[in-house]
């Protein structure tokens, strides 16, 4: 048996999809027909989309995901072993989202197997379109709003198990990044921006250390979410690619959310998420200190992709000038 989801058979996805069906719905679930083809839009693992009628007549979409043995020779390259864990994306739809009924994809189980290697994750195809393609601010707003109810959503759902399979964005973690990206700055000869970053360490790293904490998606780009329009009046957003979770400041999803965004749409969306987070958790912070907790994630997250290895271009919908982004909030910061 081959970890690989591209060197399998048919036969052998056919074969694992009835073992996850019937860990997830506890009864068997024979699989009729089954067609499949590469997903037309993988980034860093392997996707294949599934078409599926099971014995009794039933029809679904389906994607599975090649954790394993699919991830890119590219994205390999870039991604540290500390990040890189298959059974955390796996752990976070199954004991987390489908228990917590989290809007996204759907739980249709997994193929485990650690002799191999293989892990594949079984997801409902969400009709729709990515959020970086919606020019509706209500769609924008709707995944703000999701992002601020996620943590209140999953908390009583934790557990150590699957809490030692998240990424722990903890102080190490942005330490790490920032050194990262001022070794970057040096080596392109960016000497200001690298004696600004070397100078503000301490502050920075205690600022964001002091901030309240919380389960998050980890990359909540626009390109990461799904907009479902089908059967609703209003737009359901489904965040997908998971493999990144973790836990690390309150408003680290809405920072990637906002990336790119200015003026009164973006005002929109920080109320958004605000009226969406727990009222001990809203009340608890100031508009003031809200303002701040995101500036200082906008800056963490700028770091960390001008931390990413120096022979590496992030993909098209996260080009940005990232110096330019970090000098700016370290401005509006004041470090």
């Amino acid at each position: 048996m081959t970890a690989s989801l591209r060197e399998s058979s048919d036969e052998d996805v056919r074969h694992s999809l009835e073992q996850a069906l019937a860990e997830v719905e506890q009864e068997p679930r024979p699989v009729a027909l089954l067609s499949r083809k590469p997903f037309a839009y993988e980034t860093s693992f392997a996707i294949d989309e599934l078409r599926v009628q099971l014995d009794e007549g039933e029809e679904i979409d389906l994607l599975v995901k090649d954790i394993g043995a699919g991830l890119s020779a590219t994205a390999a390259a870039i991604k540290s072993s500390r990040v890189l864990d298959p059974r955390r994306e796996i752990a976070v739809y199954r004991s987390l989202l489908e228990p917590a009924e989290v809007p996204a994809p759907r739980f249709y189980g997994a193929a485990e197997d650690e002799g191999t290697g293989r892990a594949w994750l079984f997801l409902e195809r969400v009709p729709g379109e990515v959020l970086a393609d919606e020019s509706d601010p209500g769609a924008w707003r709707a995944a703000a709003g999701w992002a601020g109810q996620l943590n209140g959503a999953i908390e009583k759902h934790r557990q150590p198990a699957v809490d030692r399979l998240l990424l722990n964005r903890d102080r190490d973690w942005h330490q790490h990044w920032l050194a990262a990206a001022t070794a970057r700055c040096e080596d392109a000869e960016r000497t200001e921006l690298a004696t600004r970053l070397r100078h503000c360490a301490g502050a920075f790293l205690d600022r964001l250390d002091g901030l309240p904490r919380a389960f998050v998606h980890g990359e909540l780009y626009a390109s990461n979410v799904i907009v479902d329009r089908v059967d609703t009046e209003t737009p359901q957003v489904k965040p997908v690619d998971w493999e990144m979770a973790g836990t690390g400041p309150f408003a680290l999803d809405l920072a990637a959310l906002v990336t790119g965004w200015e003026g009164e749409e973006r005002e929109a969306m920080c109320e958004a998420f605000h009226a969406e987070l727990p009222h001990a958790a809203a009340s608890a912070i100031s508009q003031a200190d809200f303002r701040e907790a995101l500036g200082l994630c906008e800056l963490a997250l700028a770091l960390q992709w001008l931390g990413w290895a120096s022979d590496w271009q992030p993909p098209p919908e996260h080009r940005r000038d990232w110096t330019a982004d970090a000098a700016r909030l370290l401005e509006e910061n004041g470090l």
